[in-house]
């Protein structure tokens, strides 16, 4: 069996197989581009400072001792075949599948805006998170540097502004969290007071966190304005410097820092396959399966699995926990089990990282 990503679906797919399924049964190999499960909602809090980056990844050469892991991103896949290609680090290679799960995720979603490719910084891997933690910090440090002149006030306010883009989960945690961690440490800069860093989050949607309801939504925005951060809904970013961020409202924010948090899309390896996708994501069957092809199964961000529980006619959206449930659902669809493994299934162990 191959798995195809190591994130949630992947994870807990192998997971729950290797439970399931005695050495005699089955041999799995999983295609990641990391040896680690990345606990992603959690990547504000490495961003700001409040989480090591060894806190949120789990070793999955520790954790799925049966599983050989293949270092590097799928280029091709044979479903005639049964073979995929494989660039890794040091050299391409290819592997045979008997069976095949196909859930290598999503990626920051990007917009054809002039400048957003070159100065806007996302928020989707580890090395991501720390690089704004240390950039942030930079910039209060040049900030805390600069002359009382016209031109050094006039880069201070660039360096102390930070603008995030997405008012989901994503951005909306990172700019609260951000904000509180710099207000807590603030003491460090001579001649920088919090009140003076500007915090905006923008977004086209019409409220903060829709996903959790106009209610819930309201109570976040309270929270952000006592915090000091400017919501702007309704814009976005039409263009992006190195020194400034104009918006489709004309309006021109000097700053240096752009978070982009505006969303996730599908894996690239999605529209290599040439299979039939909607929204960019793998189209699925109830049960997971990849109609037309045997014995391939796509799960997570990268597949348009139907939302059995609220509505079959869309999929569930893209994020963690479903693509947890789907994983651990998807392994239990193989033959029936052996005694010894049947006792493996109904024994309990409680997991911690």
């Amino acid at each position: 069996m191959v798995v195809v990503g190591g994130g949630f679906g992947g994870f807990y797919a192998l997971r729950k197989m290797q439970k399931l399924l005695g050495p005699e049964r089955a041999s799995f190999t999983l295609v990641a581009p990391n040896d680690y499960l990345l606990y992603s909602p959690l990547l504000p809090e490495v961003a700001t400072g409040v989480l090591d980056p060894r806190d949120i990844a789990v070793s999955t050469r520790q954790t799925l001792r049966r599983t050989k892991l293949a270092l590097g991103h799928v280029t091709s896949v044979d479903f005639e075949q049964h073979r995929l290609k494989v660039s890794g680090p040091e050299s391409d290679t290819e592997l045979s599948w008997d069976k095949l799960i196909l859930a290598p995720g999503s990626v920051t979603r990007q917009f054809d805006i002039p400048g957003v490719a070159e100065h806007a910084h996302g928020l989707k891997t580890l090395s991501e998170a720390v690089f704004i933690r240390n950039h942030v910090l930079a910039q209060l440090d040049a900030a805390d540097e600069l002359p009382d002149t016209e031109a050094g006030r006039a880069e201070r306010k660039e360096r102390l502004t930070v603008v995030a883009v997405g008012a989901g989960y994503t951005g909306t945690e990172f700019v609260a969290q951000m904000q509180n961690w710099i207000r807590g440490i603030a003491t460090r800069w001579a001649s920088i007071d919090p009140s003076e860093i500007r915090w905006l989050l923008i977004d086209l949607a019409p409220a903060v966190l829709p996903e959790l309801g106009e209610k819930l939504g309201k109570e976040a925005m309270d929270v952000l304005a006592e915090r000091g951060v400017e919501v702007r809904l309704g814009v976005t970013v039409a263009s992006a410097t190195a020194t400034s961020v104009t918006l489709t409202d004309d309006d021109v924010v000097p700053a240096r820092t752009l978070v982009w948090g505006a969303g996730v899309a599908p894996s690239p390896l999605i529209a290599q396959l040439e299979l039939p996708t909607e929204k960019g994501r793998l189209v699925v069957d109830p049960d997971m399966t990849v109609p037309g092809v045997a014995d391939v199964w796509a799960i997570g961000d990268a597949a348009a699995v139907p939302d059995l529980a609220a509505d079959p006619s869309k999929p569930t959206p893209p994020t963690a926990q479903h693509a947890q449930r789907q994983g651990i659902a998807v392994a239990r669809k193989w033959p029936p089990l052996s005694a010894s493994e049947t006792d493996a299934r109904t024994s309990t162990r409680i997991w911690v990282w």
